[in-house]
């Protein structure tokens, strides 16, 4: 896969959260307290099994140009 930035090959391999938490999109900037609206949960790919597993999102990663693409259920 090439990066749609500046066309390098892309190194695939997973990209995991700090502590056991998920992540989220936003169309705006989140200010305290207002939570942005439209907000997407951005589950792991594929569902863990456990909660002591870890969350893991696969992602592609450019050194290039410092991008990194991932996938998300």
């Amino acid at each position: 896969m090439n990066c749609p930035k500046c066309g390098n090959e892309l190194s695939p391999g997973w990209m995991v959260p700090r502590k056991i938490c998920y992540l989220e999109w936003a169309p705006e900037h989140w200010y305290f307290p207002l939570l942005p609206k439209n907000k997407v949960r951005l589950n792991p790919t594929p569902p863990r099994s456990s909660f002591a597993d870890f969350m893991e999102y696969p992602a592609y990663l450019c050194a290039a140009c410092k991008t990194v693409i991932f996938e998300y259920e």
